[in-house]
């Protein structure tokens, strides 16, 4: 032992042991993160768009439920999903939640959402978007959960999140543009906040566009003295298409840098037709009553619902002024059917047009705009995102690096390194003795388990075979509704017992407190769809563990005590409080419903099952309700 502890210190002294593999791996991989940001996508011309996004409603807890849904009209594959940040400055993300969790589902009420991903923010004060993989799952409804809100600056009381857009891609397309949006809790605040600035296609990170140093313009009409000359293109797409989509990409010319946005019209009329003459034509967008915010140097997307068109026409009703006099200019304009730009190289008409080396009729869709080529949207999203993700991997890099050293310099000593050999056996001894522990309560766990799946799952298989049977039979059956709504509702209770299970069992041996806070939102979530709900979580010790028995009734008790509120409380709303105290932990489940005689309900077999799980936990269950005064279930069970 002597030798080896002098053989350690003098390795670790000398740094060559442990320390310089590591370092060196940490460099190589510094350096192919490097290069890769070399090699991607640079950081776009960041322009703050008017419409700056979402602003979910003020919470006085960070954890408290928070989402927004996007109903995509029609069920679509969807492939991928780019999340883009917020913000007010142009350097750094504004309101971007901690945690969040995307799911679909085929229903507004997401009965059986799908998850597709949950996962922490790195790098949360990036602008640039973060992608999440769908793989060509079929969906029509599309929710964002915020998990852990942010604090609204100068207002450390309360906690938001914000988005600057959500863009769902299938079959090549944005199908989540200007479709309809559920925020149950969102911040309204024109022309800066609301819901509908979420998926209107405009977001601070400008035009899909590649640098380019030999550029065009665009089109410029005439120059007019009166601001308020009708200025009319129009583009022949050359047959007959079913469009999606429109978009205008504003002018920036050299000449004009300090300008972008130019020539873009304070009021203008967007309409498609079969013929030149528009005798036929479709208003797809107009402004009337107010001005257009000028868009900058970001995009603006018009939706078409795959309509029959064949000619394109944008009308400026009420000019931008230049210097003293007004003009109508755009720089590009595309048309989109499904994920193609058929509008490239279309015939260009106009009631006026200036001609010039940078400006010309044909340049209007030359593929040149804002900075310079112009990029499939998805394709562009997609690198940026991956520029976020080296961002991220570069900066764990960096601790990472500056870790390493600081450990180098704590590996001091034969003893300490001696005394490390020493406490590595210790822990090797202690994780056998602990792991032999837990495969003991792993197995009575796993009988227990055996026993649920009998009791629960097998219970409501025998009934509902039984109500089928007495179907079968005319001369026993009852209100066939009645008969399928009770079926029905024995599977779901079936179900919610077996997905309680497989949870149990995915989260391994001792699973986290967090994990089972984070379950119960998710129960909550879906079972008190049309009750206003509020839980509360005090003092929860983060990073700590407990038995999956635990977990396991302290989820029963929950979803029942939720279910008797769902089918039997006819409350609007209910407040939900889990608390840590020293010795015990306390759920409070409290809802303002009807109300019921305690003496009664107290004795069904729900609450008998409910006070059994509070027993195995050596707690108690108090049960308090009376008619018109709503119901209030505590639960007071020792720390684990």
């Amino acid at each position: 032992m002597a030798l080896l502890a002098a053989f350690l210190f003098c390795r670790s002294a000398s740094g060559q042991f442990w320390l310089n593999p590591e370092l060196d791996r940490i460099k190589r991989s510094l350096q192919s993160v490097e290069l890769n940001l070399e090699q991607g996508p640079p950081v776009p011309n960041i322009q703050i768009p008017v419409q700056t996004g979402f602003h979910s409603g003020f919470a006085s807890a960070r954890d408290a439920a928070r989402w927004v849904q996007v109903d995509l009209g029609a069920e679509y594959p969807i492939d991928e999903i780019f999340v883009v940040p917020a913000t007010l400055n142009g350097t750094t993300s504004y309101g971007f939640p901690e945690r969040y969790r995307i799911e679909t589902g085929r229903d507004a009420l997401m009965s059986e959402p799908e998850l597709v991903e949950e996962s922490d923010v790195e790098n949360p004060d990036s602008i640039l978007p973060t992608r999440v993989a769908c793989a060509g799952r079929t969906a029509r409804y599309v929710r964002f959960t915020a998990l852990g809100l942010v604090p609204q600056p100068r207002l450390h009381s309360r906690f938001i999140f914000c988005l600057g857009e959500f863009l769902v891609f299938g079959g090549g397309r944005n199908v989540a543009l200007n479709r309809p949006v559920l925020a149950p809790n969102a911040v309204t605040t024109l022309p800066t906040w609301a819901p509908s600035h979420l998926i209107d296609g405009v977001y601070a990170l400008g035009v899909p566009s590649q640098v380019q140093q030999a550029n065009t313009n665009g089109w410029h009409s005439g120059i007019f003295k009166d601001e308020n000359t009708e200025s009319w293109v129009q583009i022949d797409l050359g047959r007959e298409c079913f469009l999606d989509e429109i978009r205008l990409i504003p002018a920036h010319p050299a000449d004009y840098p300090d300008r972008s946005g130019f020539g873009f019209p304070r009021r203008f009329k967007v309409e498609t037709a079969l013929n030149k003459e528009f005798t036929d034509s479709e208003t797809v967008f107009e402004s009337q009553s107010a001005d257009f915010n000028n868009p900058g140097d970001t995009k603006v997307s018009l939706f078409v619902a795959h309509q029959k068109t064949r000619f394109i026409r944008v009308t400026a009703k009420l000019l931008w002024e230049r210097s003293g006099d007004f003009v109508f200019a755009l720089g590009e304009l595309e048309a989109y059917e499904g994920s193609a730009n058929i509008a490239r190289s279309a015939q260009v008409g106009a009631s006026s047009s200036t001609v010039s080396r940078m400006w010309n009729p044909e340049f209007l869709v030359d593929g040149l705009g804002g900075a310079g080529i112009l990029l499939e949207e998805a394709q562009w999203l997609r690198g940026l995102a991956d520029r976020r993700r080296l961002l991220g991997e570069r900066e764990a890099l960096v601790k990472e690096q500056i870790d390493a050293s600081k450990a180098a310099q704590r590996r001091l000593g034969g003893v300490v390194a001696a005394s490390g050999v020493f406490v590595l056996i210790l822990g090797a001894v202690s994780i056998f003795i602990a792991r032999k522990n837990r495969g003991r309560a792993l197995e009575n766990l796993r009988k227990q388990i055996s026993r649920d799946l009998h009791d629960d799952i097998g219970s409501n298989l025998c009934s509902i075979r039984l109500i089928a049977e007495m179907g079968v039979d005319a001369s026993r059956v009852r209100n066939p509704i009645e008969v399928l709504s009770e079926i029905k509702e024995l599977a779901r209770e079936g179900t919610d017992s077996l997905r309680d299970m497989v949870w149990l069992v995915r989260e391994g041996e001792s699973p986290k407190i967090e994990s089972l806070i984070e379950k119960m939102r998710g129960i909550l979530a879906g079972m008190m769809v049309d009750i206003e709900c509020h839980f509360r979580v005090e003092n929860a010790p983060i990073g700590d563990v407990a038995s999956l028995s635990f977990h396991r009734d302290i989820l029963f008790i929950f979803r029942e005590a939720l279910h008797n509120i769902v089918r039997h409380s006819c409350a609007r709303s209910a407040e939900i409080v889990m608390s840590w105290q020293k010795e015990h932990i306390n759920l409070i489940i409290e809802d303002l419903g009807i109300g019921c005689d305690a003496s009664q309900f107290a004795q069904g077999e729900g609450m008998g099952n409910m006070r059994y799980r509070a027993s195995r936990l050596n707690g108690e269950l108090c049960f308090e309700s009376a008619p018109g005064k709503g119901t209030r279930i505590s639960v007071r069970i020792p720390r684990p």
